[in-house]
């Protein structure tokens, strides 16, 4: 058997002035692990591994510290970011590769000597493929074509037990409040996220303005409501935050109420006083949530309660 005929033909490569981030992204996305690096003429120059990157990787933020792998394993991976290193500063030079009529016994030793998990595999000096370990090992323990003084001896150091890499329940504690500050700082970044949102959305319900189709649908649901036997229907709902003292009037309650108010729930105030209360409909406020204790959502509510 000969390099090519075990080789695989199936692999991404880049030349070295290719982003890291595109790197990381072949590199999470191809089988054999390795990104090799090649010139102008298609002749590898280097090769990319995983451990190649994580010496690219941005250092981690000191005031978090490193969260360690058991704390990680059920999250989204975060995105690559790569330091001030380009691709030739942190590829494997040089490629040892094998030519494509390297015999196994060649392309063990070679892979054995330069204690090699994949190589290269060129037709001249172009790369056509790639030679992995694992399938070096299997083909020799499944061909048993060559002479016993001539089959290599390779191995592949069984790594040493690492159940824990740290020795005191004081580094442990430290890997603890690491997880809970990471934690805090998501929790800030959503609550800011959120906020954010709330924000433009009162500012957006601050410019809008009511419009008549609207009004019609919040008479015919008031008429709906009646017919219902219900003696009151709520008009609107919007954020304690659109009235201009956070909902404080309405929640004290003040009769100065209405002034606060801005956007929809001014117009919506202006026509039930234009059009509803001179028929004999009354009109209230009211903090119908407290988020945390605060005043949350407010509403105003048309009614038609007593006798008739």
């Amino acid at each position: 058997m000969i390099a090519r005929e075990l080789m695989t033909r199936r692999f991404p490569y880049v030349t070295e002035d290719a982003d890291l981030d595109y790197v990381a992204k072949l590199l999470s996305e191809c089988d054999i692990g390795v990104v090799p690096v090649v010139d102008e003429a298609l002749s590898p120059i280097g090769i990319v591994t995983r451990s190649n990157l994580e010496r690219a990787r941005a250092p981690i933020r000191a005031d978090l510290g490193e969260i360690p792998t058991f704390l990680l394993r059920n999250r989204v991976k975060p995105t690559f970011r790569p330091g001030p290193f380009s691709l030739r500063d942190i590829m494997t030079t040089p490629a040892i590769s094998v030519p494509t009529s390297a015999a196994l016994a060649d392309i063990a030793k070679v892979m054995e000597s330069h204690h090699l998990k994949r190589a290269p595999v060129v037709d001249g000096h172009k790369l056509v493929g790639f030679v992995l370990l694992r399938e070096v090992l299997q083909a020799i323990a499944n061909g048993g074509a060559l002479p016993e003084s001539e089959r290599p001896i390779l191995s592949i150091r069984p790594r040493e037990p690492n159940f824990c890499e740290v020795a005191t329940a004081e580094e442990f504690r430290g890997l603890v409040a690491a997880h809970e500050r990471q934690l805090q700082a998501e929790r800030i970044e959503r609550r800011r996220a959120i906020d954010e949102m709330r924000e433009q959305r009162i500012r957006d319900l601050a410019a809008a303005r009511l419009t008549d189709g609207q009004w019609r649908d919040m008479l015919a649901n008031a008429r709906k409501a009646a017919e219902a036997g219900l003696a009151e229907q709520l008009l609107i709902r919007f954020p304690s935050q659109l009235c201009t003292d956070g909902g404080r009037a309405i929640n004290a309650p003040d009769s100065h109420w209405p002034e606060t108010l801005r956007g929809e729930p001014a117009d919506v105030f202006r026509r039930w006083r234009n059009e509803l209360h001179p028929r004999g409909f009354k009109i209230a406020a009211q903090i119908i949530d407290f988020p945390q204790g605060m005043p949350g959502d407010a509403a105003l509510f048309l009614m038609w309660g007593g006798k008739a």
